[in-house]
């Protein structure tokens, strides 16, 4: 794996994270962030499959009504960084 997808994954994974351990998150906005995360550490598919299987998830609940602002323009923006990934 090159340096840019390492880096890019790791902020994802981070920005990830960060909504996956906050409280004032909605559970279910949380155990999304968490799946997703699951998904891109799973080393048995290729990581262009694995970011797009976690952009899936991710997006399923950008359209919900109880996500906050801040949660939903962190899940937009990890989206954005695994669509570079998802696409090479």
């Amino acid at each position: 794996m090159s340096e840019d997808k390492e880096k890019i994954l790791r902020d994802a994974k981070q920005i990830l994270m960060q909504i996956a351990h906050d409280l004032n998150t909605p559970r279910n906005i949380r155990r999304a962030a968490r799946n997703a995360i699951r998904e891109l550490d799973n080393a048995e598919i290729s990581l262009a499959l694995r970011a797009a299987n976690a952009i899936d998830i991710l997006q399923e609940i950008t359209d919900d009504p109880q996500i906050p602002t801040f949660a939903r323009t962190a899940i937009l923006e990890a989206i954005s960084l695994l669509d570079i990934i998802a696409k090479e």
